[in-house]
């Protein structure tokens, strides 16, 4: 089962910040996947939309502390938060509010609706107190 460890995955920089490419080392291919890694005051140019692409995207933070702005909403997140912006026509952007902050980047265009989580209402209910 393929897995990365974050903490020694190869990091590269670029003009959009510090990213660790996901996809090829977990052989996912039906959305993107990377993980960027920023610190407080760290200058990158991440702002954008995804009207040309139509991604809708998700971002996990697992690290550290980040502000997100999706639009005119602004928000704060730690770890174990997911931040969505599912208007690719919407502007998003994020930075690190705290040292050490990775979060984990998930993106592709909407296909026709699947029912992603349904399984879990339509599983039975277990008793937790076994």
């Amino acid at each position: 089962m393929p897995q990365v460890d974050l903490t020694q995955h190869p990091v590269k920089p670029t003009e959009y910040g510090r990213w660790q490419q996901l996809n090829g080392a977990l052989g996912v291919e039906a959305f993107g996947v990377n993980a960027i890694v920023c610190e407080p005051g760290e200058q990158f140019d991440i702002e954008h939309d995804e009207s040309e692409t139509g991604h809708q995207e998700a971002y996990v933070v697992v690290s550290g502390r980040a502000e997100f702005t999706i639009g005119d909403e602004r928000v704060e997140a730690g770890p174990g938060v997911v931040v969505s912006a599912p208007d690719p026509s919407i502007t998003r952007s994020y930075r690190a509010i705290a040292p050490d902050t990775r979060i984990v980047c998930i993106g592709a265009p909407p296909i026709a609706k699947d029912a992603y989580g349904e399984w879990i209402d339509e599983a039975g209910v277990q008793d937790v107190n076994r």
